[in-house]
């Protein structure tokens, strides 16, 4: 079954039986953070669906908090079972699907646990590409189990309330909200250009919610019939500053580009980076837009490397003006099909 139909059955069982929302959200949370059903549960948008039915339902806001809770406890006790897994099999884990089809995704989190310790556990609930890994690998290193559970439950609940609250009150408030967004653009503009400018610096707990909000925000815009010229002007050149900003990094770091962003990217990381520079040239940096981490990455290698400023400049306008486009004219064409 493909994931738009996981979540359309999902949300439509909870339409007929509202009553079931909050152990839903157990069981979705549950899923999303259990290391052999993280890959096959699109828990988030399942989460962000129920959120917004209910909203749209009418019911009360009290009923928020439950459902938060239930999330709190599913997405923490998926968390914790793939932690005790991966103590209890260690180094046989790698026999186990689904990472006999993916052993890269052990590596990743070996590398990113190693980068972050303890807060590598707390990223973990916010950070795709490793949420599914990052607690056995937990568990195969022996983490202390306090603070193992301390992350877990913490940022278990934080990503419970990000994904479940906004959703909610977006859609109960929407027209308020798009109001208030109407009559102050400017502003509003100001603020999808800083955010746009942080997504470039490459560090898991900026980049996910930065982009989350650029586009959140950049959307609701649209649909609100706010200017779209101002709109994609404001994204665009928050990640052409961003991007300029990370190629006077590399100039400045070109020995050491880990010194630009501590504790921000591998060495690995880097070195992918810069092997992706060396291979596509100045394309490089529009195909980096829409290769999650590596957007900030590429443009400090491009200047740890000393490529001509001019045509990276050139070259760095065109890729924030698609990534821009890309991320505001899904709304454009919603708000034409619907009015």
């Amino acid at each position: 079954m493909a994931l738009e139909a996981v979540v359309e059955t999902v949300v439509a069982f909870v339409r007929e039986h509202e009553s079931w929302a909050g152990p839903v959200a157990f069981l979705v949370a549950f899923g999303e953070s259990f290391c052999f059903l993280s890959l096959l549960v699109p828990g988030t948008a399942i989460l962000v669906g129920i959120a917004a039915l209910l909203a749209a339902s009418g019911i009360e806001a009290s009923v928020l908090l439950p459902a938060i809770l239930w999330a709190g406890f599913g997405g923490s006790l998926g968390y914790a079972v793939s932690f005790w897994l991966g103590r209890y099999f260690k180094d046989s884990v790698h026999k186990i699907w689904p990472f006999t089809t993916r052993p890269h995704l052990i590596a990743q989190a070996q590398e990113f646990f190693e980068t972050y310790g303890a807060f590598g556990v707390f990223l973990g609930h916010f950070f795709g590409p490793v949420r599914a890994v990052i607690p056995v690998v937990a568990g195969m290193f022996n983490m202390r189990e306090i603070p193992f559970q301390i992350a877990n439950i913490l940022s278990a609940f934080i990503w419970a309330i990000g994904v479940i609250g906004p959703s909610f009150y977006l859609v109960t408030f929407k027209d308020e909200v798009i109001a208030f967004l109407a009559t102050h653009q400017y502003a509003v503009a100001t603020v999808l250009f800083f955010l746009a400018l942080a997504n470039s610096i490459p560090r898991p707990i900026l980049f996910v919610p930065t982009l989350v909000l650029v586009l959140g925000l950049g959307s609701l815009m649209v649909l609100g019939n706010g200017n779209i010229a101002l709109i994609l002007f404001a994204i665009a050149a928050g990640a052409f500053v961003g991007d300029f900003y990370a190629y006077y990094k590399g100039i400045m770091h070109k020995e050491n580009r880990a010194l630009a962003w501590p504790f921000c990217a591998t060495k690995k990381q880097h070195a992918d980076a810069r092997a992706f520079v060396e291979s596509h040239g100045p394309v490089s940096l529009i195909l980096s837009k829409f290769q999650g981490f590596n957007r900030g990455l590429v443009p400090m290698e491009t200047g740890s490397l000393e490529r001509p400023m001019l045509p990276f400049m050139g070259m760095s306008a065109v890729s924030a003006v698609l990534w821009a486009l890309a991320l505001i004219l899904p709304a454009f064409v919603v708000g034409k099909l619907v009015a």
